[in-house]
């Protein structure tokens, strides 16, 4: 009789070790193993962790490897975007552990590993030279040293250095959003600002992806708290209507509480408040933000709601915002003009959070 596998969740081991454990080989040809790169298998019902996976990769699979590219990018906890590299944007971060480090679980949450997922292909990168292939489960870059970071078991390339991995994968308006993830109020590993990063890219200017990272680096503004409100922002600008304020501060004299809004038109008291996945979550959360909405509109404020569906396809959003803009006396274009810009806009496709 083969061990219970759930006691072995989140395991990523060589097949040895697995037999040494009292696995037959037949079990470990079975569905009941997923191998994840050549000779190593996780559970296929209690899969093993990213971070796990970039480990094995680094110090057993691939020795001298290290996760780069968007494996690195959400290692960070850093935001991508979910319509690249089959979905791998929509891998939740996990709650920090003890020592700081984030976990991300190899398959998004409400799935299961054979059953509606697979596990993500890892990115790496490698010294020139040597060995280049694994044969499954990653994919090699060639480069040279880069500056690197101890997060958690894992050696990874510092936040700059992916900043211009992703550089060559990304959509610019992405690209600014992972710039925000790293500068803003919400970082997960905090201490970024837009003049460290400039200095890494500048130690190897030439690199692919520097010129991309730098335009991103000037577009970046430092108090975003999602990527959907820098997409958002970016849209707004792009078809001529008043550039907003990211989470603009709003006191309130009776309390002397303060309140944010995702992008505000102070001098017209209008807010647009972006409702990514997580305000949808739970009750609480939802009676939080009504909350919080009535009181700024106690204060004189008028909000207009968005959120991931008015992102995709975002006519109807921006039509919203230019009748409510004009109702407070803002000067904006007239709609036929929004609707020629937003096609021109969509038609470079600058961010992978809106359809073509």
């Amino acid at each position: 009789m083969p061990p219970a596998l759930p006691r072995f969740a989140g395991v990523l081991e060589h097949r040895s070790v697995w037999i040494s454990v009292g696995m037959h080989p037949r079990d470990l040809a079975s569905d009941s193993f997923t191998t994840v790169f050549p000779g190593y298998l996780t559970p296929t019902a209690f899969p093993c962790s990213l971070n796990a996976m970039g480990w094995v990769l680094q110090n057993r699979a691939l020795p001298g490897s290290m996760p780069s590219h968007a494996t690195a990018a959400l290692l960070w906890g850093l935001p991508l975007p979910a319509r690249i590299e089959g979905g791998i944007g929509m891998l939740p971060v996990a709650e920090q552990l003890g020592d700081g480090t984030l976990v991300v679980p190899a398959v998004p949450t409400g799935t299961a590993l054979g059953d509606d997922a697979t596990l993500p292909v890892l990115h790496c990168l490698l010294p020139r030279g040597g060995r280049t292939r694994i044969g499954r489960g990653a994919v090699v870059h060639r480069g040279g040293p880069v500056a690197t970071s101890q997060v958690g078991k894992l050696h990874l390339p510092v936040q700059g250095e992916v900043l211009r991995q992703l550089g060559t994968v990304l959509r610019p308006w992405d690209l600014v959003a992972v710039v925000e993830a790293m500068i803003g109020p919400q970082s997960r590993y905090p201490g970024q600002s837009v003049d460290t990063l400039h200095a890494v890219l500048a130690s190897n200017p030439g690199r692919a992806g520097t010129p991309a990272a730098r335009r991103a680096l000037g577009r970046a503004l430092p108090d975003v708290r999602s990527p959907g409100e820098t997409v958002m922002r970016l849209v707004i600008e792009a078809v001529g209507l008043p550039q907003p304020v990211p989470n603009l501060r709003v006191s309130d004299p009776r309390d002397r509480s303060a309140r944010y809004i995702d992008l505000a038109w102070e001098d017209v008291r209008l807010g647009l408040e972006y409702d990514g996945d997580g305000h949808r979550t739970t009750k609480g959360q939802w009676r939080r933000d009504e909350e919080r909405r009535d009181q700024l509109a106690g204060l004189g404020w008028t909000l207009v709601r968005a959120n991931g569906d008015d992102l995709r396809r975002p006519l109807r959003i921006l039509l919203r915002i230019r009748d409510a803009l004009a109702r407070h006396g803002a000067v904006v274009p007239d709609a036929a003009r929004i609707r020629r810009r937003l096609a021109a806009v969509v038609a470079t496709h600058p961010a992978a959070r809106m359809d073509r």
